[in-house]
């Protein structure tokens, strides 16, 4: 083994376990620092391949790596996306790219390669080629510059050197003997990057925490609290008089032009000042409100529930269904259903008032 390999593969690993060490200083995991913890457990694997090679530890070890691209899309989507929830369908796919390999070695069904080898290779292109697509989707909506920094670079940087690697090793030069560079000398200086990361780490900044939406972020150091105060005013009175957030696939660039002021600013001052930690949920919640309202009203009870979503700026009703039931805590048409069951029990209540009042006048 050249001893590059061995330097760079121990200088790897004391960084993986520094990593795990870092992030076990902080008194309680969410989803994103839970799948933090076994991706690093999968790049341990994935060090420890060539070490273990020819021993009986060598399958476990490679079983391990071969989880690496699936967990780095979950971990992707748990930092971008603050309503993260695993769903099912997202832990199956991990699970086929990481047990049919292993049912193909533990079996030797080479005659079954496309099943147990290609089609789970070409699955953690597909996870990874959506882990870039969840840079582009979630990085302009972030309001948080500092994270909006550090995860592109976090997710961005280790997705590409990810595809690449995997493209190299599988595809492009398989077995090719200079390999052992680009597999283990780069992951040496991204895990140390990461690390120097989490020594100033920040709830929030890496990792999103799952807390209620409206709790404050905190804000740059720098910000001049009475100017974000001041524009959060302007913002907040914008909108709620122009009616704004009608407008479908309204961005924050636009609002900012329309607002004529930088859009630093106004992500600065709607994270800072108002406490969101992306433009999306800042926009739904002057949606829902308006929708929560309009079917509560007795007379929009012939509208479908798909005209008010979009009437109120969304795209979709899956979207619409989404933020709603997130919000409210159930779905658009069981709000509709439950107050028009309230507002019928009033009514009766009223008019049977209004009979007895008739039969005691009667007497």
């Amino acid at each position: 083994m050249p001893d590059l390999l061995i330097g760079a593969i121990g200088f790897s690993l004391s960084q993986v376990l520094l990593g795990l060490l870092l992030l076990a200083r902080q008194p309680r995991w969410w989803m994103s620092e839970k799948l933090f913890a076994l991706f690093m457990l999968a790049i341990l694997g994935y060090l420890l391949t060539p070490v273990l090679r020819g021993t009986p530890l060598s399958l476990l070890a490679t079983t391990l790596q071969t989880a690496t691209p699936g967990l780095f899309w979950l971990l992707s989507l748990s930092i971008f996306d603050d309503r993260f929830r695993m769903q099912a369908w997202q832990l199956s796919l991990v699970k086929f790219t990481v047990f049919m390999p292993l049912l193909g070695a533990l079996f030797s069904l080479n005659e079954w390669r496309w099943l147990f080898i290609d089609l789970p290779q070409l699955l953690e292109f597909v996870l990874l080629a959506l882990t870039l697509w969840a840079i582009v989707r979630h990085w302009r909506t972030d309001l948080v510059e500092s994270r909006r920094r550090l995860r592109l670079w976090f997710v961005g940087v280790n997705g590409s050197y990810l595809f690449i690697l995997i493209l190299s090793r599988e595809v492009l030069f398989p077995g090719a003997p200079w390999l052992y560079i680009l597999e283990y000398v780069p992951p040496a200086a991204l895990l140390l990057a990461v690390n120097v990361a989490l020594l100033q780490y920040r709830r929030g900044l890496l990792f999103t925490a799952l807390e209620p939406q409206a709790a404050p972020v905190a804000a740059n150091d720098a910000v001049n609290e009475s100017e974000d105060a001041e524009l959060a005013a302007l913002l907040q009175e914008f909108m709620e008089d122009g009616d704004v957030w009608r407008e479908m696939g309204l961005s924050i660039g636009s609002l900012a032009q329309k607002l004529e002021v930088p859009e630093y600013r106004l992500r600065r001052a709607i994270n800072g000042a108002l406490g969101y930690r992306n433009f999306s949920d800042f926009l739904s919640s002057y949606r829902i409100r308006e929708t929560a309202k309009r079917l509560s009203d007795p007379d929009e009870d012939h509208l479908p529930v798909l005209t008010i979503a979009m009437d109120s700026g969304f795209r979709s009703l899956s979207s619409f269904n989404k933020a709603f039931k997130d919000t409210q805590g159930q779905t658009p048409t069981a709000w509709r259903k439950a107050h028009r069951q309230q507002s019928g029990g009033v009514s009766d209540t009223t008019k049977e008032g209004s009979r007895d009042k008739s039969v005691s006048a009667s007497a």
